[in-house]
């Protein structure tokens, strides 16, 4: 007799006596009127039974078990006298004790075989075996044995899923929570109750599970507790999953996750914490807007005082603030700086030495890390200097100029800090580039002193050589060239102030064309468009010289020496075979006819020589008036 089920599915097989079993054998002998009944199954060589009555032994060998012809025939099978039929006279159970004579059984058919039988017994022959009411209650009973062998067999998997789900549960690196919602009076989602939550939730939390199993959320986090409340009633009204990244203000941790409704009232949480991705996105951020700044800000003042800000919230710091040095590292002079509102004010002057050991690390020009003033040795003894300044967790790094400390970046904390490597780069990052934008300020504040002197001279220089011209060529040009002559001189003068006017020491065309014109008193008769052209200090004098050329020209024999005339200037920037070319328009109208020039003179040569000195001019004498067009090198332009 074989089986090819595996029992171990069932894991019944040598198992203790059950309830459910005993009964049905009980109900098997009182509804066939038997003294015994067995519920028994094939386990290999051995037939092996799980509930019995009216017979002593637990199994039989297979050979020797009278349910065999059940499980070859898998039918329905009855013996009325068991010691009259030559196939079991000899079998054990009817030739010794308990002498049986009367079997019948039917066989146990689960969804993966036939492994087993419920038979009844006794020891009187039964010529007329079971009645059918008997047989059919027989194999109802056979079928409520095997729902009970299913339902053990989908507890037991159960039982293994859930027990993986545990563990799983329990050794998750994400924190998960099962709660229930709390309504109010009116129906409203008020509050939850935490059912469950796993060691991840204790640890991200930093809150025993005894505290908050059974709790409500309102009771562990207070008024905070309101926008996570708000979630959980989305979740159970929208029945979807709903994904957050929210901060929990008393710890000042981020954690991302999501909200998962569970039926009616229960919903579950599953979340990591990103305090320290959130806290490098609000750094990088902080970098981008006090390069932002550095780059644009003119003023040291101001902008030392808008890069405090931006440190400040990038860190979430309690105060950042910024203090100059003397020259032995011994005092410090400390600016106001930013601070939450809640912080007393820092603003004045301060002796290292009240504040602990700190001078060592500042004359090494390294960064001061302390995470507590309370526990440092260099603070401990000084700890209330600090404490009247609300500041638990500080650093201060060094600004350097010439190899020389000149000044601290302060960070303060009102509570412990444990100051993260990434920080303190960052921190490092920061007065970097303070330092360097300071330097680079002061050296533009002094080289704006030095230009200052330079074109003061320029313009003294200037008018020396007006009045030497007009001295020694007197009696050499006639008034109408010395005028002229002396035009010109102005001119290069008035060039050269726009020049050392613009930050960027390079003249802005549209300007540079105005004010020719507006000196001129013709600026109402002339019409200007173009882009802005930045123009090198070379090409600023040129075309200084050239736009005066054009504008004399026009007033003495052009346009503009009539009412009526007109000049439209205008420039744009247009593609070259080399790359990009300025090409600026000379038009006039409405004045007399244009003629070409009887003689060439030095005014002629200045409009040949075009906008960067070096050619590229087209003229045309038309009835309306003089045009031109001047086309110079993009790049020579704004480099000479």
């Amino acid at each position: 007799m074989g089986n090819s089920f595996d029992l171990g599915a069932y894991d019944v097989i040598d198992t203790s006596a059950e309830r459910g079993y005993d009964d049905l054998v009980a109900l098997a002998c009182e509804i066939c009127g038997t003294s015994g009944a067995v519920i028994g199954f094939v386990d290999g060589h051995r037939y092996w039974f799980k509930a019995k009555s009216g017979i002593d032994v637990s199994q039989l060998g297979a050979d020797d078990a009278i349910t065999r012809f059940v499980l070859e025939q898998d039918s329905y099978v009855a013996f009325p006298d068991l010691s009259r039929d030559p196939r079991t006279a000899s079998a054990q159970l009817v030739a010794g004790p308990p002498a049986l004579r009367f079997y019948a059984g039917t066989p146990l058919r689960t969804p993966f075989g036939t492994i087993g039988a419920l038979c009844v017994v006794d020891p009187v022959p039964r010529p007329e075996a079971l009645s059918e009411t008997q047989r059919s209650s027989l194999q109802k009973l056979a079928c409520q044995v095997v729902d009970l062998l299913e339902l053990r067999r989908q507890t037991a998997a159960l039982q293994r899923v859930e027990a993986r789900w545990k563990h799983l549960f329990q050794s998750m690196e994400e924190g998960v929570f099962l709660a229930v919602v709390l309504r109010d009076a009116e129906g409203r989602v008020c509050d939850w109750r935490y059912e469950e939550v796993n060691p991840a939730w204790e640890r991200h939390m930093c809150i025993p599970s005894r505290m908050a199993v059974g709790r409500s959320v309102r009771e562990l986090f207070g008024a905070e507790a309101q926008e996570w409340i708000d979630l959980a009633a989305r979740v159970i009204e929208e029945r979807r999953r709903l994904p957050f990244t929210k901060r929990i203000g008393s710890t000042k941790r981020w954690y991302d996750g999501a909200f998962q409704c569970l039926g009616a009232e229960h919903f579950y949480a599953t979340f990591h914490e990103v305090s320290e991705r959130v806290a490098a996105e609000a750094r990088q951020e902080g970098l981008i807007r006090l390069g932002d700044l550095l780059r644009e800000a003119r003023d040291i003042q101001p902008m030392i005082d808008t890069a405090m800000v931006i440190i400040g919230e990038a860190l979430e710091a309690d105060r950042v603030t910024y203090g100059a040095l003397d020259h032995d590292v011994e005092t410090l002079t400390v600016m106001e700086g930013w601070k939450r509102p809640d912080m007393p004010p820092i603003a004045g002057f301060y002796r290292f030495d009240e504040y602990g050991r700190l001078r060592e690390t500042l004359l090494k020009g390294e960064d001061l890390v302390i995470e507590d003033v309370l526990t440092d040795i260099r603070t401990v003894n000084e700890a209330d200097a600090w404490l009247a300044l609300r500041a638990r967790g500080v650093i201060n790094i060094p600004v350097r100029e010439s190899g020389r400390t000149i000044a601290l970046l302060l960070v303060h904390f009102a509570q412990p800090h444990c100051w993260s490597a990434a920080e303190r780069h960052w921190l490092r990052n920061a007065a970097d580039r303070i330092e360097v934008a300071i330097a680079r300020r002061r050296g533009e504040e002094m080289q704006a002193v030095i230009n200052g002197e330079i074109a003061h001279r320029l313009r003294n220089t200037l008018a020396m050589v007006q009045a030497i011209a007009r001295m020694t060529l007197r009696n050499v040009l006639s008034r109408e060239e010395a005028d002229r002559f002396s035009e010109r001189l102005q001119s290069l003068g008035r060039a050269h102030d726009l020049l050392h006017g613009d930050d960027q020491r390079a003249a802005i065309l549209g300007e540079l064309a105005a004010g020719i014109l507006r000196d001129a008193s013709v600026s109402d008769r002339c019409h200007l468009s173009g882009p802005v052209v930045r123009l090198g200090s070379r090409a600023s004098m040129s075309a200084a010289l050239l736009l005066h050329e054009m504008t004399t020209n026009a007033i003495k024999h052009g346009a503009l020496s009539c009412p009526e005339g007109r000049v439209e200037l205008c420039w744009h920037v247009e593609r070259s075979r080399e790359g990009h070319d300025l090409v600026m328009r000379w038009q006039e109208r409405d004045g007399p006819r244009a003629h070409p020039p009887e003689r060439t003179g030095f005014g002629s040569r200045l409009i040949s020589f075009g906008l960067a000195g070096t050619g590229g001019t087209v003229l045309r004498y038309d009835a309306d008036g003089l045009s031109a067009e001047f086309r110079a090198d993009i790049e020579k332009i704004k480099g000479t």
